[in-house]
């Protein structure tokens, strides 16, 4: 059944298709840039993207019954968060190499994705430490 547009909300899994979203931005718009520069600059974004999607399609797949459980989900929740960071410092590299030649609207909504991942994890692990925090060690 259809939700109107109006009374919709945010998934509760929207990390999920944010990274997801991340990965296939970026793998499109490195495919664009000068290959020359593949092996320097563009295979380390692609491969930051990718990180970030697999981990917290990692996160994701861990049901905890167990503290254990717990903080390895936690883990890959940090580790996605890591990547985005260093992906943040690489497209800061690309921008100094590639300015011109993309344009800004591009440098922009790659960082609106950044910023609404790393907004969409924290809070996930905000959650996390609520919901989570009478399981046994």
């Amino acid at each position: 059944m259809s939700v109107l547009k109006k009374d919709r909300g945010e998934s509760a899994v929207q990390f999920l298709e944010t990274a997801r979203n991340l990965e296939i931005f970026t793998l499109r718009t490195c495919a664009k840039f000068p290959k020359r520069y593949t092996f320097l600059i563009t295979a380390e974004i692609a491969q930051l993207s990718r990180s970030i999607y697999n981990n917290v399609k990692s996160a994701n797949s861990i049901f905890p019954t167990n503290q254990s459980e717990v903080q390895m989900r936690r883990n890959f929740f940090t580790k996605a968060n890591c990547d985005l960071q260093c992906l943040v410092s690489q497209l800061d590299v690309a921008k100094v190499m590639f300015g011109e030649e993309v344009k800004v609207g591009t440098w922009c909504q790659w960082m609106d994705l950044i910023e609404e991942e790393a907004k969409l994890i924290s809070a996930i692990k905000k959650i996390d430490k609520e919901r989570y925090k009478d399981l046994p060690l």
